[in-house]
């Protein structure tokens, strides 16, 4: 496959396809996209290596990602993958041998348009982090092949100031392959998140771990699924998310399994704290359960600035403001404990201060 091809034939779709879906609610909308224009333009990611692994950029990563590339998120899935794949300007294949460890970083003035391609192969083990501190339009995709017992650990720090930032990662998974995905958003107009795992493979398993905080008059639409195939696979969803000021929150959770996925274990739950009685959040968790023989259970929950712990706080010399703060912070911790990369929590950690200080 050529770079030049892929960008013709998505050209050439834009206008016949349509902008993602999101969740609706009875008269309403809640995610709506902005008309965009991307400028042409040159992207040169940070990239950092240790271990045994083969990174491939540009037109290399193209030829050796091959079919895979555009195969598990389709180039034409809608108007916005469409635009993606016109214009991308950053290209990278990542194959993992053993273990191994790849960071990359986007700080660009320009339009960003990056596609990750990975194939961990049989026993290898991969983290992958992504950091995107760019200033333009941001659309980011990828997809990631687990071979048999492979384990993929991926995180990403969604700090770009955009008015546009469309996200869209997918993993297939084998036999008794893991991948771990933590996904983090603050600041940013508008962000789009679709997140999916096919847990193809006997025994396959995913753990999906997302934050967000929008302010101001921010917008978060965040999706995450899991498709369970194989025998006795296993998925854990947790977020939570802090809306304050103006900002909206719409999050969409789907556990789908199949009818021959035996012993499957499958579980959800999503939180949300609303600090501003101006802010909006939606929710729609679903199970979808062809198999009988399976344990599964979603939740989803919202709920105001705790009283009782913010007077607690202030009786003990806080003000007002140090007691929000901290409940905040001890909000996130139980998602943000479970992080094991240490140089990504602390980044984390550092978005959610950049937050509260303003």
């Amino acid at each position: 496959m050529k770079l030049e091809k892929v960008r013709k034939d998505a050209s050439e779709k834009i206008e016949e396809l349509d902008n993602p879906e999101s969740i609706r609610t009875p008269g309403r909308t809640w995610t709506r996209y902005p008309e965009v224009s991307p400028e042409e333009s040159e992207v040169e990611p940070g990239i950092e290596t240790e271990g045994e692994v083969k990174v491939l950029q540009g037109g290399k990563a193209v030829s050796e990602a091959g079919e895979k590339l555009f195969d598990a998120v389709k180039f034409d899935e809608d108007k916005l993958t469409a635009v993606h794949a016109a214009n991308l300007n950053s290209v990278i294949y990542i194959r993992s041998e053993g273990e191994a460890e790849v960071k990359i970083t986007y700080e660009d003035e320009a339009d960003t348009f990056a596609h990750v391609v990975v194939d961990a192969e049989k026993n290898s083990e991969l983290t992958l982090t992504e950091e995107f501190r760019n200033k333009g339009l941001l659309t980011s995709i990828n997809e990631v092949y687990v071979g048999e017992n492979a384990t993929v650990n991926y995180g990403a720090v969604e700090a770009s100031d955009s008015e546009l930032t469309y996200s869209r990662r997918k993993a297939v998974v084998g036999d008794y392959g893991t991948i771990n995905w933590l996904n983090s958003q603050f600041t940013g107009d508008l962000k789009r998140t679709k997140i999916e795992t096919v847990l193809k493979g006997d025994g396959s398993e995913t753990e999906k771990l997302a934050v967000w905080y929008p302010t101001g008059e921010q917008h978060n639409d965040i999706s995450m699924h899991a498709y369970h195939y194989g025998e006795n696979t296993r998925c854990q969803m947790d977020s939570r998310a802090v809306v304050d000021d103006e900002a909206r929150s719409v999050y969409e959770g789907l556990q789908h399994v199949g009818d021959r996925a035996d012993e499957t274990q499958s579980f959800q739950d999503e939180s949300v704290l609303m600090l501003s009685d101006k802010c909006e959040v939606d929710a729609s968790p679903k199970l979808m359960i062809n198999d009988p023989n399976v344990e599964a259970s979603h939740a989803a929950s919202a709920g105001n600035l705790p009283e009782k712990e913010l007077h607690y706080l202030k009786s003990r010399g806080l003000t007002e403001d140090q007691a929000r703060r901290l409940i905040v912070k001890g909000y996130f911790e139980p998602v943000i404990g479970d992080i094991s990369l240490p140089e990504l929590k602390e980044s984390i950690r550092e978005e959610v201060t950049k937050k509260l200080a303003k």
